[in-house]
């Protein structure tokens, strides 16, 4: 997500929705290729990306939700 720390503006582009691992190809490869210490580690990753993507969601609402009540 790009920033603009002068002016605490965000830009939306970056909001994505999480892919499911059953539903993405390339991480069944993954998969096949790799031990299970390294898939484990991957799942922990994928986790921690799926966690931070909802706590960004949830601070992009909280922000739409503030500027709303400051235009009403």
């Amino acid at each position: 997500m790009k920033s603009n720390a002068s002016n605490g503006q965000f830009s939306n582009t970056a909001v994505c929705e999480p892919q499911t691992g059953a539903s993405n190809p390339s991480i069944e490869k993954l998969k096949l290729l790799y031990g299970a210490d390294q898939q484990e580690k991957l799942q922990d990753l994928q986790a921690e990306a799926d966690s931070l993507l909802k706590q960004l969601q949830a601070l992009k609402q909280q922000r739409t939700d503030q500027a709303v009540v400051t235009i009403s």
